[in-house]
């Protein structure tokens, strides 16, 4: 812990941001969906030879397969901050209360 910069107290605040922020993204799905009410707006022909359909379903995969790009580097983010930061955070906090009652 000398190693450190920060102190327990600063280090839980930084993880606690870092948290609220991924949880912004993983709950912003606002983008996602203006997309895919925008395919939607496009008719769909059902005559031999629509190729707009066709573009349409392949526009809709590709927004989606983004979108789960995304949760699972969320997902990989979120599991890097903890190995890093749980014995730092979570260890810690016995030591960090105890040293505060004796104040």
């Amino acid at each position: 812990m000398s190693d450190s910069i920060f102190t327990i107290s600063e280090l839980k605040q930084n993880y606690n941001t870092i948290i609220r922020l991924l949880s912004d993204v993983q709950a912003d799905h606002d983008h996602m969906q203006k997309s895919l009410d925008l395919l939607e707006r496009f008719p769909a022909q059902n005559v031999p030879g629509d190729i707009a359909g066709q573009a349409k379903a392949n526009a809709t995969m590709e927004i989606v397969k983004s979108r789960e790009n995304t949760n699972q580097k969320l997902i990989d983010a979120y599991m890097k901050m903890y190995d890093d930061l749980k014995e730092v955070v979570f260890d810690n906090t016995d030591k960090e209360e105890i040293a505060d009652g004796e104040n």
